[in-house]
């Protein structure tokens, strides 16, 4: 296949080093300012008072909505209201992918009254819309927030979904060094959600450049995370994994494919989180391997062409074969870092019933969203019995 045409631009800022922070006054100089920070994690990295102290040293008035380490809807409403009655002209995004979410949408929704109708997909961005000045600063690489365009928050209250696409930070400040404090779990878990979401680029139409760059950075997370569950402070992998987590959901790494079948992992593994109270990096890192073995029912060449040149399985062995070798080589690799690679290691598991219920509502909201006369809309292709077979495999 020919390589598809496309258009890249990513208008963010982006600054990796131990320096990194020392560009705040002048990206801020003259500006309120309004940091959305998470829990106790990100205070034990050092970051929140290191950037405070950095902002009051140059008289820059700031403040801090913490906490805010679940993207909640309720967070968004806390901070649009303080940058209204503040006056506040930047939003910081300090910590994980939910602070950097909740910053970025904070932002845009301070400039829009009619933000849910964003978030709910009635209406769209279009060009550059209006919004505060976007800054992120993670301490724990893993999601990509801090370099792309999207935006994920649940409101809790109406149980509702929503979602943000088209408003990037203005700029990132990556130091590697915040996430020495990381510890072994979070270490591996930020490891496997990057390398599981830069696969998902990996995969679909063939472009040679965008696979071999998205090879170099899965090698890299793959090998670096390896290094820091060893020697915590070692600054050439955190930074190695720090980039990673930042290329992983940026696009250049899927310039030339298209719209790729892969995307639909991040609405099929909405069942399993409809069933189980589990985190994002719960859900994908279980299901990825088996979801790929799901998939290569409808896409064996291409799931086997990920095997053989990300997983090392051979190239000559048959579709069935390579796809079951290369789901036991990840699920080793992810059991390697010490992550549980079953539901039922998480919870009480749904049964059959309810599983299928969940299975049947999905599909049936996925269909009510397809015009009928434009079947290449569909975001899924897996039957509920391919679901529901998935799905068990990950019990």
């Amino acid at each position: 296949m020919a390589m598809q045409n496309f258009h890249y631009c990513n208008p963010c800022d982006i600054y990796l080093g131990t320096d990194a922070l020392a560009r705040l006054p002048d990206l801020l100089s003259g500006r309120k300012v309004l940091i959305v920070s998470g829990g106790l994690g990100t205070k034990a990295s050092g970051i929140v008072d290191d950037i405070t102290g950095i902002l009051s040293d140059n008289n820059i008035d700031w403040i801090e909505l913490g906490g805010s380490s679940v993207p909640s809807y309720d967070r968004v409403q806390a901070g649009i209201e303080i940058c209204h009655e503040a006056g506040v002209e930047c939003v910081l995004g300090v910590g994980g992918c939910s602070c950097m979410d909740i910053a970025k949408i904070i932002a845009f929704g301070a400039c829009h009254d009619n933000l849910w109708e964003y978030l709910s997909g009635e209406k769209e961005i279009e060009g550059d819309e209006d919004h505060l000045l976007i800054g992120t600063i993670p301490s724990y690489p893993s999601g990509g927030s801090e370099a792309d365009s999207a935006a994920e928050v649940d409101d809790l209250e109406n149980g509702v979904h929503g979602s943000l696409y088209g408003i990037f930070p203005d700029f990132a400040l990556l130091n590697p060094e915040y996430t020495f404090s990381l510890n072994a779990e979070h270490t591996a878990y930020a490891a496997a959600v990057t390398f599981v979401q830069a696969s998902i680029n990996y995969l679909g139409e063939y472009s040679p450049i965008a696979e071999k760059f998205t090879k170099a950075v899965l090698e890299g997370v793959r090998d670096s995370v390896k290094i820091s569950l060893q020697d915590p402070r070692n600054y050439e992998a955190r930074a190695t994994q720090m980039w990673g987590s930042a290329l992983s959901t940026m696009g250049i790494l899927s310039c030339g494919k298209g719209d790729s079948w892969s995307w639909a992992i991040y609405t099929e593994m909405d069942v399993i989180t409809e069933c189980m109270d589990l985190s994002y990096r719960q859900a994908l890192t279980v299901l990825f391997p088996q979801w790929l073995a799901a998939h290569a029912k409808y896409h064996g060449d291409d799931v086997r062409r990920y095997m053989v040149d990300i997983m090392g399985v051979d190239g000559l062995l048959p579709i069935e074969v390579a796809v079951a070798e290369g789901v036991a080589k990840i699920t080793e690799f992810f059991t390697s870092l010490g992550l549980p690679m079953h539901y039922r290691e998480m919870g009480a598991l749904p049964d059959e019933e309810s599983l299928m219920e969940a299975i049947n509502d999905f599909l049936g909201a996925e269909s009510e969203s397809i015009p009928v006369d434009d079947e290449e809309e569909e975001t899924s292709e897996l039957t509920a019995e391919d679901m529901a077979a998935m799905y068990m495999r990950c019990y």
